[in-house]
């Protein structure tokens, strides 16, 4: 986040955010992606932190830094809920609503001209058909977690031993839902840089008469 801001990039398309560890409230386990964010005015679209994280924690922080974070409503209505990356839903609701990219660019050229030092989260949830249900992987989740503390997997050696971990449990589904989503976000993001350019160019014109 940090090279992208400084070579001039407004807009980080990625797979999922770090978020705040189970137990991070006794460990203080938080990715440094959460402060970094906190003190980077960059938009980051990604399909929510990683599921096996502490996702209310996560949210909890992310707004103690001052991070402003939507869920694109990608052509859902009603109750839209903050993505559990591999599952599009998490039983959370969402702090906002993103209704597509053209309503992104408008929050984050808004934020510009503020001249706010911190930055947005955008969460693109997994497109539909690579979905793995929450309850599935809330199951699966719970069995990683549990063989890594088995194992004595601590550090920087909890995320891998636990990613693979899940991979095996699913028989390679997290693999596929991770290669759609990171293909979406990526998709998503460009419309919104886009679209900001846009709003960028006509702010610079000034009105047509």
């Amino acid at each position: 986040m940090v090279l992208a801001h400084l070579a001039g990039i407004t807009v980080f398309a990625t797979g999922g955010l770090g978020g705040v560890h189970r137990d991070g409230e006794n460990s203080m386990d938080i990715s440094a992606d959460l402060t970094e964010l906190g003190r980077t005015p960059i938009a980051v679209i990604s399909s929510g932190c990683k599921s096996f994280l502490d996702v209310p924690r996560t949210l909890e922080y992310l707004e103690t830094q001052g991070v402003g974070v939507g869920t694109f409503a990608d052509s859902r209505s009603g109750k839209i809920e903050f993505p559990a990356f591999w599952s599009r839903d998490s039983g959370i609701p969402s702090p906002t609503v993103i209704q597509d990219e053209k309503d992104a660019a408008a929050v984050i050229y808004a934020q510009s001209t503020l001249g706010l030092s911190s930055g947005l989260l955008f969460a693109n949830p997994v497109p539909a058909q690579h979905s793995i249900s929450n309850a599935e992987m809330n199951s699966v989740m719970a069995q990683a977690v549990l063989d890594a503390k088995d194992s004595g997997s601590t550090g920087s050696e909890n995320t891998p031993f636990i990613l693979a971990r899940i991979r095996e449990l699913t028989g390679g589904q997290t693999v596929k839902a991770n290669r759609a989503l990171i293909e979406s976000n990526v998709i998503r993001g460009t419309k919104v840089a886009c679209e900001l350019a846009k709003l960028r160019a006509g702010a610079v014109d000034g009105p047509q008469g």
